[in-house]
């Protein structure tokens, strides 16, 4: 049995990869928790402020990630100077990625603001469109920490290190409950902003998480120097600046496409009613929720891949490669199961309204059969950033969700051409499509760069 086993599974790597995705599982759970958090509160408000938090998460929510991940390269950067044993190399990488984070503020600010004047356009609703537009401001105020966050994230993780993280992510769900509570409802001298105050507590633990890994940075002998290097007054290394936004910006559009897709979807399904955009909303949490497993294996594997890559490590990369494989596909079909089994329960910890529970149902249901498709994209993608080809991720989820899924989608929920309007249940047929479209080419795509990664002979 042993011998079968090792044929997938490098007992070895396999146990440096639990090692990372542990820690980083979790606070990507508690990442997500923060928004499933302020999907049941402003649920217990009233439809109307779910629907509202839900059309503001559909613009901010992809902003802030794709400007953050342009930062996501900066991990598996270091990773890969750690194993070509460039050390000396990690303080300018932190340096010119401080300074360029003021510009990526600026363009997350103008693209939030411009955002905030969507809403009277999607919906006839006013209240619901109050709450989004107070949404989208008040989570401007936590655009700078969402941004350093990355960076100081990025350098641990790139350390191999995501207990930092994770502990810096359970403080921050710990005190999403009290202050969405306080916000939302109101409590003594504070006033009840309704739906809107989800985005303000948001924006507060952003900052208390930033500061507290940038205290742990400065104080660590591991990152000391990084962290001085960091802000330190010295001359920008700009072939430095220029490699991060080579290698940075296409993530960060290919994030903005696959977000955007599942965000925009929102406004295309606002006229069938506040009821309808609930379910996909609590679907579009549960969905997130689960792929939080993937996308920690994805991190991990970028990591490990990194490291490899840098040392040219052609067995340990093929390890690594099999036993991410095989590990994450398990645990995927698990998943699905779980999602099948257990989905009246799940609905029922966001809602009792028995009609978006009866929306939502099916939805879970298409939910659980793209598992599969979502985590090997995701994994995929890990790897790509890995050994530094990038540019084919954006132009791969362009043809995904935008010329493929989009246009499907609005097909499906609005029009009797295909068949008859599944409304709802439309866009998440789309998603199974696009979704298994973006594996297929990204794993096209790898298998390519592998070969220019580690050429034979």
């Amino acid at each position: 049995m042993a011998k079968v086993l090792d044929r997938f599974f490098d007992a070895g790597e396999l146990r440096k990869l639990l090692a990372l995705i542990g820690p980083m599982y979790i606070a990507n759970l508690m990442h997500m928790g923060m928004g499933v958090i302020d999907t049941i509160v402003a649920g217990k408000a009233g439809a109307v402020e779910l629907a509202g938090v839900g059309l503001g998460s559909a613009v901010s929510v992809p902003i802030l990630v794709a400007v953050g991940m342009v930062f996501s390269i900066i991990c598996p950067t270091i990773s890969r100077m750690r194993g070509a044993g460039q050390h000396s190399r990690i303080g300018t990488v932190l340096h010119s990625g401080f300074r360029l984070s003021f510009w990526l503020m600026a363009v997350e600010l103008a693209a939030l603001y411009a955002g905030s004047f969507l809403f009277d356009y999607v919906t006839d609703d006013a209240a619901m469109a109050h709450t989004a537009r107070w949404y989208v401001y008040f989570m401007m105020a936590g655009v700078p920490a969402s941004v350093w966050l990355r960076l100081v994230g990025g350098n641990f993780e790139g350390h191999g290190q995501t207990r930092p993280g994770m502990f810096a992510a359970l403080a921050g769900l710990a005190l999403n409950i009290p202050l969405n509570l306080m916000l939302v409802f109101g409590w003594g001298p504070v006033p009840a902003m309704g739906g809107a105050g989800c985005g303000l507590a948001t924006a507060v633990i952003h900052w208390c998480m930033t500061l507290g890994l940038a205290a742990l940075m400065f104080k660590s002998r591991q990152h000391r120097h990084g962290a001085l290097c960091m802000v330190s007054r010295r001359r920008v290394n700009r072939r430095q600046v220029r490699e991060i936004l080579r290698l940075g910006i296409p993530l960060g559009m290919a994030s903005l496409c696959e977000m955007t897709f599942f965000c925009a979807l929102t406004p295309v399904i606002a006229p069938l009613g506040k009821m309808a955009v609930s379910a996909h909303q609590v679907a579009l949490n549960v969905s997130g929720v689960v792929f939080m497993l993937p996308l920690s294996l994805s991190i991990a594997t970028s990591i490990r891949a990194a490291y490899h890559a840098g040392a040219q490590d052609k067995a340990g990369f093929d390890a690594l490669v099999r036993t991410a494989s095989w590990a994450g596909g398990v645990i995927m079909a698990m998943f699905m199961a779980v999602l099948v089994v257990f989905r009246h329960g799940i609905i029922s910890l966001y809602t009792d309204e028995p009609e978006i529970m009866q929306i939502a149902l099916p939805l879970l249901v298409l939910c659980a059969v793209y598992q599969i498709s979502d985590a090997t994209q995701a994994f995929m993608s890990g790897l790509l950033r890995a050994v530094h080809d990038t540019k084919a991720i954006t132009w791969v989820n362009i043809i995904s969700y935008w010329v493929v899924g989009f246009p499907l989608a609005v097909v499906l929920v609005r029009t009797d051409w295909l068949c008859p309007a599944l409304g709802a249940a439309g866009a998440w047929v789309s998603f199974i499509v696009s979704l298994t479209l973006t594996a297929v080419l990204l794993l096209h795509r790898f298998c390519r760069t592998y070969r220019r990664t580690f050429p034979r002979g």
